[in-house]
């Protein structure tokens, strides 16, 4: 067995997340890790972005395609046969991977990337591995982008 036996996958459904998820499973099965799935909900962000607008159906409504999502990841994981468990976190991004790496111990955190461009580049959040690269120690992030289609 290899040092790295834990894996965590930030997924929440994108095309991004869904190129981590496959590189994801190749880690898994060629180090014989087990993968924890996080799918995050940020209402947080979401409020904010709504000028604090949001409203109980829309909160719902995210609730439901991250957990959507992460029974999704799980299933795809389990076909393959991985070992995963899944999790539906609540708050922003780097703080909640942040906490569950601590808590579980993950060796790696896969997550995706979207690349920004334009004035996204200027206007857009920080990307949340490079939030997590300097909260982590010990940790290897693996961030993936989407392949050119």
């Amino acid at each position: 067995m290899s040092s790295f036996s834990r894996m965590l996958l930030v997924y929440d459904g994108t095309a991004e997340a869904q190129a981590a998820l496959n590189r994801c499973s190749q880690l898994s099965l060629a180090l014989s890790a087990q993968v924890d799935v996080v799918s995050v909900v940020d209402s947080v962000g979401a409020n904010a972005i709504c000028a604090g607008l949001l409203s109980d159906i829309a909160c719902t409504s995210m609730e439901q395609l991250a957990r959507h999502a992460l029974d999704a990841a799980v299933g795809h994981l389990a076909s393959l046969g991985v070992t995963a468990y899944g999790h539906l976190k609540y708050g922003r991004p780097a703080d909640v991977i942040s906490l569950h790496v601590a808590a579980f111990h993950a060796d790696i955190v896969v997550i995706g990337h979207r690349v920004q461009k334009g004035i996204g580049r200027w206007w857009g959040e920080r990307p949340v591995h490079l939030d997590l690269a300097e909260r982590l120690r010990g940790s290897a992030i693996v961030a993936v982008t989407a392949p050119l289609a």
